[in-house]
């Protein structure tokens, strides 16, 4: 008995007809995953637990790209705190909060290194004291090279937050 050889049907027709299949299928799955949701009805909404908002969502906050500044001197360390708020709160009142402090320390003997020293001397002594404007743990940094004030001076300048406090 001979055993019957299956005959191929020649040509291309048989893998295009398959890409023809695959390429129908993709486009099914494509308008399906388009299509717009449904509405619900406005029954739906009105009896859901959540509230209608009543007022516009809050603003997100950001920084204000003017800084407010003042130089600060860093001696005697006691009066430093006091002197800071006086100036700060004179700067940018007693309600604004700021989110960004950048101290510049002018140096003691004209290296540049001890600008940052002078700051970061200024920063340690601010820093854990609890002051209202800066509230919400401004980030404090320390940098050397302010051009204003006499040297062992610090400039400072304040980025204030926009938005709601």
């Amino acid at each position: 008995m001979r055993r019957r050889s299956r005959q191929s049907d020649g040509g291309t027709l048989g893998p295009a007809g398959w890409l023809f299949a695959e390429l129908a299928l993709l486009l099914v799955v494509v308008v399906i995953g388009s299509e717009v949701p449904k509405v619900r009805p406005v029954s739906d909404v009105a009896s859901s637990s959540a509230p209608p908002p009543t007022s516009e969502p809050p603003r997100p906050q950001g920084l204000r790209l003017t800084p407010q500044t003042f130089v600060m001197p860093v001696v005697p360390d006691e009066a430093v705190v006091d002197v800071f708020r006086e100036r700060l709160t004179a700067a940018v009142g007693p309600d604004a909060q700021v989110g960004l402090v950048l101290l510049f320390g002018r140096p003691r003997n004209g290296r540049l290194e001890d600008g940052v020293v002078v700051s970061e001397h200024l920063k340690s002594i601010i820093d854990p004291v609890d002051i209202p404007q800066l509230r919400s743990r401004a980030d404090m940094r320390a940098y050397a090279g302010g051009q204003s004030g006499e040297e062992g001076q610090v400039l400072v300048e304040l980025f204030l937050m926009t938005g709601p406090s």
